[in-house]
């Protein structure tokens, strides 16, 4: 049997984000300034742009996103979800470094109004209040947990 367009599901767009832990086993997560999403939190992602690849838009996103420069350690795991208007969206994930000791702190302070480590616990009183943006958010980061424990 041939695997042919039936098989397909159409991908119409691509993110990629990073989870960063410190020293003291907390996460990194963004706070969101948009319209809609005021106040959601999320690990540092964002959309691959044409032509990029998505540990290039991952690091990049770090940076836009916490002032922090990055570097990648491994692969967490890719998960498909939906945007608000239906369309499927793929979303990537690495476990991540940073570079030094600089504290977090927006670059593009238009979209995110707040980076900072959190606790587990903190992390997951803010998912049970539904502040976390996403599902995802969730998955990307007990994977994190998981691949350091």
């Amino acid at each position: 049997m041939q695997w042919d367009e039936r098989w397909d599901v159409p991908i119409a767009a691509r993110g990629s984000g990073v989870v960063v832990l410190n020293a003291q086993r907390e996460v990194l997560l963004v706070r969101e300034g948009k319209a809609g999403m005021e106040d959601l939190w999320h690990i540092p992602s964002g959309t691959v742009e044409p032509g990029e690849n998505p540990q290039d838009a991952a690091v990049r996103e770090a940076y836009e996103e916490t002032g922090l420069r990055v570097r990648l350690l491994r692969f967490l795991n890719a998960h498909i979800g939906r945007l608000p208007d239906g369309a499927f969206v793929v979303r990537m994930a690495w476990l991540a470094e940073a570079t030094d000791e600089t504290p977090p702190a927006p670059v593009f302070t238009q979209e995110v109004r707040e980076a900072r480590y959190l606790s587990r616990a903190e992390f997951e009183a803010l998912y049970t209040a539904g502040k976390i943006r996403m599902y995802h958010t969730r998955l990307f980061i007990d994977a994190a947990y998981s691949e350091t424990d």
